[in-house]
């Protein structure tokens, strides 16, 4: 064998040692290539007493008001950080399976995102979602929630229940993507199912 043929042969083994070592790829926030600078020394108020609605997008690029949601029943909001994320993923599958315990206790579930109406539509029917997801690209509604990552241009993970009228009875927002409240959480906070009318 030829010096350059070991040479070549060693090259291809160090290359697949190498490809074997890399460590796996992380899911990316498509968002971040838009990040603009922001002072994360600016501390974001997360104790609303009262949720202060703002207008999002549905996935035909109509208007909706969230205020008009909660005139005259419980909404449970999630300010989720994007299709891209499993942790998102999951959390709204797991929502979508309790929903009818949900709707038993007079609550409606929406999420929001800084993902497009497009892109939110697609995440509805691939998750094949009972719900509606809403669009917030430009963040006005996240960070009047509190609720904006710095620098990444999207929504932390956080969960709200607003009662009838827009108070704010139960908030939990994560300090990292795997930070969410679960659906027992979620179900003990809003209390006994509705009594079933004759």
């Amino acid at each position: 064998m030829t010096p350059s043929y070991n040479r070549g042969v060693r090259i291809l083994m160090l290359l697949v040692v190498l490809a074997a070592c890399t460590p796996q790829q992380r899911v990316e926030n498509p968002h971040a290539r838009r990040a603009r600078s922001a002072d994360p020394s600016v501390d974001r108020d997360v104790t609303l007493d009262v949720a202060p609605g703002g207008v999002v997008l549905a996935r035909d690029g109509a208007n909706v008001d969230l205020g008009t949601l909660w005139v005259s029943q419980r909404v449970v909001v999630v300010f989720y950080m994007g299709g891209w994320c499993p942790h998102c993923q999951k959390q709204l599958g797991d929502l979508n399976n309790a929903q009818k315990q949900f709707t038993d206790r007079g609550a409606k579930i929406v999420a929001i995102s800084a993902d497009s109406p497009q892109d939110a539509g697609a995440m509805r029917d691939k998750l094949s979602l009972g719900f509606d997801l809403y669009s917030d690209a430009d963040l006005a509604v996240i960070a009047k929630w509190g609720v904006e990552d710095y620098g990444s241009r999207i929504a932390r993970p956080a969960t709200f229940i607003v009662e009838p009228g827009g108070s704010i009875s139960f908030r939990k927002v994560g300090s990292k993507q795997e930070d969410r409240p679960s659906v027992d959480d979620l179900l003990a906070a809003l209390g006994a199912p509705k009594p079933a009318t004759p």
